[in-house]
C-alpha cells in the first residue's frame, strides 16, 4: 500500500509538467484514498500515510509534515465523520468529497498561512480544488465501468 500511494503522489507531482497542470496539479491521492476507503473498504494505516507523506514532503521541499496532515485528516474525517452517512448506492459521494476535501484543504491552506506567514495567490489554490472536484466523478465513473465490466465477464 506504501508504493501504491507514493507512486500515487509522485505521479501527481509529475502533472505538473504539463502546460495544463503548470499552476498547481490535482490532488489525486485524496480522490483514491477516498475511493479505498469508501467504494473498497481498504484503509490504509496512519503509519504508512504518516511515512508516504513525510517522504515526499522531503522529496519536493515542502513543509515537512504538510502532506503527513493533510492525509492523516482526510482518512480521520472520511472514516469517522461521513462514512456511516454515504448513500449505499453513492448517490451523493460527490457531495461527501467535496465537503471533506475542502474542509481538510482548508485547515492545511490555513496552516501553511501560518508557517510561511504570506498570502500565496489564491488563483493556482482554486484551480487545484477546482481541478480534483472535477475529476473526482470522472475517476468514480471509471472505477464503475471497470467494475461493471469486470462482473459481467464473471457472470
Amino acid at each position: 500500500m506504501f508504493v501504491f500511494l507514493f507512486l500515487i503522489m509522485n505521479f501527481q507531482t509529475s502533472l505538473g509538467l504539463f502546460s495544463m497542470f503548470k499552476t498547481a496539479t490535482p490532488s489525486l491521492i485524496s480522490i483514491i484514498i477516498y475511493l479505498c476507503i469508501v467504494r473498497l473498504n481498504i484503509s490504509p494505516s496512519n503509519i504508512i500515510l504518516f511515512l508516504s507523506g513525510f517522504l515526499h514532503d522531503i522529496m519536493i521541499g515542502n513543509n515537512l509534515g504538510i502532506t503527513s496532515i493533510f492525509l492523516l485528516l482526510l482518512k480521520y474525517f472520511i472514516e469517522s465523520i461521513l462514512l456511516d452517512r454515504v448513500n449505499k448506492k453513492h448517490q451523493e459521494e460527490w457531495i461527501y468529497f467535496t465537503i471533506i476535501f475542502i474542509f481538510v484543504f482548508s485547515i492545511i491552506f490555513l496552516l501553511n498561512l501560518i508557517i510561511n506567514l504570506s498570502v500565496p495567490q489564491l488563483s493556482p489554490v482554486f484551480f487545484h480544488v477546482g481541478v480534483t472536484l472535477i475529476l473526482f466523478p470522472i475517476i468514480n465513473f471509471g472505477i464503475n465501468i471497470f467494475s461493471f465490466v469486470t462482473r459481467l465477464i464473471k457472470s
